[in-house]
């Protein structure tokens, strides 16, 4: 009971305290941090303190509250942290970090102030600190997880562009190009590959397209489900795909899967890209 009321009275001094909390947790800001992790402009300024006083609002509301109180704040930590990476400069997630660190000693000085005031036993006094620890640590978790969504965002895309550039399409001749394929084809690749050779197909404007499989070492039955998908990709856009360079572990894995274009017609191939090249150019003469 005793410990209920002294969490009670605590709550309701951060409570009250709110605005001037936030105004020390700022200026601390300022003792410890250099002006270049601080606000740019007034707005910023202004729209920082603002955060920090909704931020000690929500730990005094949440102060000594239940698993969904914790899961509440760390959702607010997240929507903070997503807000910063909308502004975001080059200062990493270990710089947001140690400003959090910062704000908890603010309120821990504040805390301070008030037991001094209070007659309460030091143990109930150390357990105010471990609450206000747990409640920072959710904050922190959901701001470290907005980070964290970031960056595997920034990484996929990042990946994304290397498929895309992992995929070139090569125009030879008049409507003719080719399309090397290197090493393994998962899902995603998969995706990318045909996306972007359609695309090219269409701005060339190709009726031919030589696919090298030269570079192809591991065949597996997704690598022929995707390159099949491939195929009629390619078929449903008037397109006639030529193979080279299969190994013959991928050739009889083709001709046991049925490999073949959506109008029941064997894929062709060539043993090599140069008799492909001669054989468009004999097709190009006639």
């Amino acid at each position: 009971m005793q410990s209920n009321q002294t969490f009670h009275y605590y709550q309701q001094q951060i409570q009250t305290h709110s605005q001037p909390i936030a105004v020390d947790m700022y200026k601390l800001l300022r003792q410890r941090f250099s002006k270049a992790y601080l606000p740019d402009t007034p707005e910023e300024e202004q729209r920082l303190q603002q955060v920090l006083q909704e931020m000690v609002e929500k730990i005094a509301k949440h102060f000594n509250g239940t698993d969904e109180d914790l899961k509440q704040l760390s959702e607010w930590g997240e929507h903070v942290g997503n807000s910063v990476l909308k502004r975001r400069n080059e200062q990493s997630l270990s710089d947001y970090l140690a400003k959090l660190s910062v704000y908890k000693e603010a309120l821990w000085r504040f805390i301070e102030q008030q037991a001094k005031h209070s007659l309460q036993a030091e143990t109930t006094f150390l357990s105010v600190y471990t609450q206000i620890d747990n409640l920072f640590n959710h904050i922190v978790y959901g701001y470290s997880e907005a980070f964290h969504n970031a960056q595997a965002k920034e990484m996929e895309s990042y990946e994304e562009k290397y498929l895309k550039l992992s995929t070139p399409i090569v125009p030879i001749m008049e409507h003719v190009a080719i399309l090397p394929i290197i090493g393994e084809m998962d899902e995603k690749r998969a995706n990318v590959l045909i996306d972007e050779t359609l695309k090219e197909a269409n701005q060339l404007d190709i009726d031919w397209l030589v696919i090298d499989m030269s570079g192809v070492y591991h065949v597996d039955d997704q690598l022929l489900h995707h390159f099949q998908r491939l195929l009629d990709s390619l078929n449903i856009i008037g397109l006639t795909p030529i193979l080279t360079g299969m190994r013959p572990e991928l050739s009889m894995r083709a001709v046991q899967a049925g490999m073949k274009t959506p109008n029941s017609n064997q894929v062709k191939t060539m043993p090599n890209l140069k008799q492909a090249v001669q054989l468009l150019k004999d097709y190009a003469k006639d």
